[in-house]
């Protein structure tokens, strides 16, 4: 049986108008620097092979209708309804900045979100009053579960609707645009997902700026999907942030960051399993690795690997979304993951980026 192609676009249903603009945008893992990106320290990411569809299409109806089957979405907005429900998620955010309301009232459901997304983005004021747009959306990642789901989502949503509609976004408007909408997510969001997903490949990234690095073939390194996370990125960020930790916490994270980033770049095995096992203790000490998935982190340093969450992780439950692994053979990994109800896949990096298939 030959596997699915999980690169190409989705099989849209034949009822679609034409023509369309069809837009793919990989997903992300942070392999060093979650957490203290936020607080300037330098993180390094990597967009991988599983990624967010968009196709943009013309209809004669006014306003936008989503579809987006994973969420069940099946509604039409009016352009009047996108500003406003892009003002009242705006409002709320800044509710959340003032420290008048709670992170998890910002975003009230996806549907919204997304609607929310495209009414202030600038997208409404392309519309004419003679035709509206259908945005059609397809995910191959696990939303909440460390893959920048929700940015690759937006961003693919966003550069389909604009080039579509004849004004095609440059890669830092899109990022800037996506941004806007992962801070209702994550309440105050760093950057980095949006910029991973919309460059693509191996970003050394800090304070709002990206740097491509060498990538070397990265055939020894695994993604562990341990369940999605019982806390957002948001509420972890909120429980770091109120400890109140030194920054020279967030320099031991930035030293880690650099050591990873060489010892990758050098195929230096050892060293890189060294910066791995460093970087999950540090991730213990602000306490977002769930004790379920540190056993699991343990029971892979005793044979010889090394092994971190690569995002928010969780302050709550036994889910810590996605873990990066080194050091172990494929047959070894997949024996421990089964004993714990995990699911491991090769990590692929994606090289591209945004990418337009018509």
């Amino acid at each position: 049986m030959t596997a699915p192609d999980l690169t190409a676009p989705p099989a849209w249903p034949p009822s679609s108008c034409v023509p369309c603009t069809r837009v793919r945008v990989p997903g992300k893992v942070i392999l060093s620097g979650e957490h203290a990106v936020i607080y300037g320290a330098p993180a390094l990411a990597c967009a991988i092979q599983k990624y967010a569809f968009a196709q943009a299409s013309t209809s004669d109806a006014l306003g936008v209708h989503l579809k987006v089957p994973e969420f069940g979405i099946d509604q039409q907005f009016s352009l009047l309804q996108l500003s406003q429900l892009a003002q009242q998620t705006q409002s709320r955010h800044q509710q959340y900045l003032d420290a008048s309301g709670l992170l998890p009232s910002v975003v009230l459901n996806p549907t919204e979100f997304l609607a929310a997304a495209i009414g202030a983005s600038g997208l409404v004021s392309l519309l004419s009053n003679q035709h509206g747009l259908v945005i059609e959306l397809s995910m191959g990642l696990v939303a909440g579960g460390g893959m920048g789901s929700s940015a690759a989502l937006v961003a693919a949503m966003l550069a389909a609707s604009f080039k579509h509609l004849g004004q095609p976004l440059t890669s830092t408007e899109l990022v800037l645009k996506t941004t806007q909408s992962e801070h209702w997510q994550h309440g105050r969001s760093s950057g980095l997902d949006p910029y991973v997903c919309v460059m693509g490949g191996l970003q050394q990234y800090q304070k709002g700026y990206g740097e491509r690095q060498v990538l070397n073939e990265l055939t020894q390194y695994f993604l562990v999907t341990t369940g999605k996370p019982e806390s957002s990125t948001g509420e972890c960020v909120d429980s770091v942030k109120q400890q109140s930790f030194p920054q020279s916490l967030w320099q031991e994270f930035s030293t880690v960051q650099e050591n990873l980033r060489t010892a990758m770049g050098l195929n230096q095995g050892i060293k890189v399993l060294d910066a791995i096992k460093t970087n999950h203790q540090l991730l213990q000490q602000i306490g977002v690795v769930p004790s379920r998935v540190c056993e699991f982190i343990s029971g892979i340093e005793a044979r010889g690997g090394a092994a971190k969450i690569c995002g928010a992780g969780s302050v709550v439950g036994d889910h810590g979304g996605l873990v990066f692994v080194s050091g172990l053979e494929q047959t070894l990994i997949e024996k421990l993951c089964l004993s714990h109800g995990y699911r491991v896949q090769t990590m692929r990096p994606d090289l591209e980026g945004v990418f337009y298939f018509d």
